[in-house]
């Protein structure tokens, strides 16, 4: 039994090297999932914004410009996260492993579309054995207060996955997965679904990461365990891609990019699989936030000045999701 413990814990250790985020620096039932529309701006004056620029000295994200929510001011150390507000972002929930030393460990992140089934990065799942002592934590704030959200807190096994057939592992597009768990979710005021995007639709503007990934800038990790939000500028993909080709990485066309490229925030370790939101402009509408984004790779030390975070553009997949559910209910 210890032996197994070790291996587990070896497990553990080696999922979590691989869900690294970053780089060296070089519905309950078989129908379709409730999906909304915002509209955006002029995403061809920002295309042509961006190809103007001639010196790559001024790279700096130009939607940074717009009036934006209040962001927590950020040192050398640690970037501009702050804690989100209690249980004001129900969709959200911790992938953990059961660990022999330390009990349940969080890894990555995932988001709630339906009772059943969680959204994520592929990446997070790349070690069978890991999933299969891993277990979803929905409802929570802080993941080391058990006792005290023992009411709001549900757990669910992972019961099956799903991750996209055309994803290679690594840094690589497709970079996208889903969890089902046989026991439904209790959709309460701790746990809600997010809505799913308009297939091909382009999102613009901010989007808000929410997760429990490292905060520091440093060699020297630091890991909150309460849920952490950051508000992020959406990138112009053509920017993006001459940013990240200097560094010799390439930017497929169902990522999604955000800055600020001025450094700060960006997404880190352990973020993973967590998702990039953003209100939709019909609030008043039972589903209003909405799922774009992906959290997939960006660059270490995290935070650096223009390093985009790249996610994996949940638009690029509204059908795909939609399919796999459909089919997959079919057979449970």
């Amino acid at each position: 039994m210890l032996i197994s413990y070790r291996c587990i814990y070896s497990v553990l250790l080696t999922t979590i090297a691989s869900i690294m985020v970053v780089l060296s620096s070089a519905a309950h039932n078989s129908g379709q999932l409730p999906i909304r529309k915002c509209s955006g701006g002029n995403s061809l004056a920002a295309r042509t914004m961006a190809m103007d620029l001639s010196s790559y000295g001024l790279l700096e994200n130009r939607i940074s410009t717009l009036e934006s929510p209040q962001q927590t001011h950020w040192s050398k150390k640690f970037l501009a996260k702050r804690e989100a507000q209690a249980h004001s972002a129900p969709y959200v929930v911790s992938i953990q492993m059961r660990t022999p030393d330390q009990g349940l460990v969080h890894y990555c992140a995932g988001t709630v579309i339906n009772e059943h089934w969680i959204l994520t990065a592929a990446h997070c799942l790349s070690s069978p054995q890991a999933v299969a002592n891993s277990v979803i934590v929905a409802g929570s704030h802080d993941i080391h207060n058990r006792r005290g959200e023992a009411a709001s807190v549900q757990m669910r096994n992972i019961d099956y996955y799903v991750r996209h057939e055309l994803y290679l592992g690594g840094v690589n597009p497709y970079d996208i997965a889903l969890i089902y768990t046989k026991k439904p979710l209790e959709f309460n005021e701790y746990v809600q679904a997010a809505a799913l995007p308009e297939q091909d639709a382009q999102p613009e503007g901010y989007g808000t990461l929410y997760g429990w990934g490292n905060v520091s800038m440093t060699a020297v990790p630091d890991y909150p365990h309460k849920l952490q939000e950051a508000n992020m500028p959406i990138l112009d993909m053509t920017l993006c891609e001459q940013i990240l080709a200097r560094s010799g990485l390439q930017l497929h066309e169902t990522n999604l990019c955000t800055g600020p490229l001025t450094g700060g925030v960006s997404i880190c370790t352990a973020d993973s699989g967590g998702p990039l939101m953003q209100e939709c402009c019909e609030p008043h509408l039972d589903q209003s936030n909405i799922v774009i984004g992906i959290v997939s790779w960006g660059r270490m030390p995290c935070g650096q000045k223009n390093a985009p975070s790249v996610f994996v553009r949940v638009s690029a997949f509204t059908d795909w999701i939609n399919q796999i559910i459909t089919t997959a209910t079919q057979f449970m």
